[in-house]
């Protein structure tokens, strides 16, 4: 995976250099990400709100066919609550969820023209996606007294790994220098480095952009 992840990157620096005309896009959006981790008959979900920010070039191939390269920096995170009190004392907990990701699209599009100005396309094609970072964060209370701890998704004893390739599809419309775009990912990997149980991810997505 870190090989196919370093010449996407190549492939698409030769890309972008040899493109003159290239069509930058920078934008924002909203993508809730879920984990379903499946051990034998039981399948368990973790649900996450997620955020990204990022940039793509627009290359054209031929005619109405284009590609897009870009990344995308992506943060997702979860924080449930709950307390009561036994005899008077109360008792409380929070666990956070946080993860960072980083997303490598490339994607053909191939659009219309509905009228000026104004282009409907459809996109599809890969996404490389590495993990930066990932934390669970728990914290209690009884009384005055209180404890925490922190669990790392990514660590040396973790049997999670870092990289997923997911198959990416969606639209997108242009009008005039602003793009909305929305979609979905599918994982395809498996997530989760041990024996009888297995860790996919998914997500969809919604987003606003500039074009430079």
């Amino acid at each position: 995976m870190k090989k196919t992840l370093s010449f996407a990157l190549v492939a698409a620096a030769m890309l972008i250099a040899g493109k003159a005309n290239a069509q930058l896009n920078v934008h924002v959006g909203y993508a809730p990400q879920t984990y379903t981790t499946t051990v034998g008959n039981s399948d368990d979900k973790m649900e996450l709100n997620g955020f990204f920010v990022g940039a793509d070039f627009n290359l054209p191939i031929s005619g109405d066919l284009k590609v897009d390269l870009g990344a995308n920096l992506r943060y997702n995170t979860k924080e449930e609550s709950n307390g009561t009190s036994v005899l008077g004392v109360p008792i409380s907990g929070k666990v956070t969820n946080t993860q960072m990701l980083l997303d490598i699209p490339i994607l053909l599009n191939y659009g219309l023209e509905l009228k000026r100005d104004v282009r409907i396309s459809a996109f599809v094609g890969p996404t490389i996606t590495y993990a930066l970072s990932g934390t669970t964060k728990s914290e209690g209370s009884l009384g005055a007294l209180s404890a925490s701890d922190e669990y790392d998704w990514y660590g040396d004893n973790s049997g999670r790994s870092r990289f997923d390739l997911a198959a990416t599809f969606g639209l997108s419309v242009d009008f005039r220098d602003f793009r909305l775009f929305g979609g979905y990912n599918l994982g395809l990997l498996d997530l989760a480095e041990g024996d009888n149980i297995t860790t996919k991810g998914r997500n969809w997505f919604i987003g606003f952009g500039y074009n430079l």
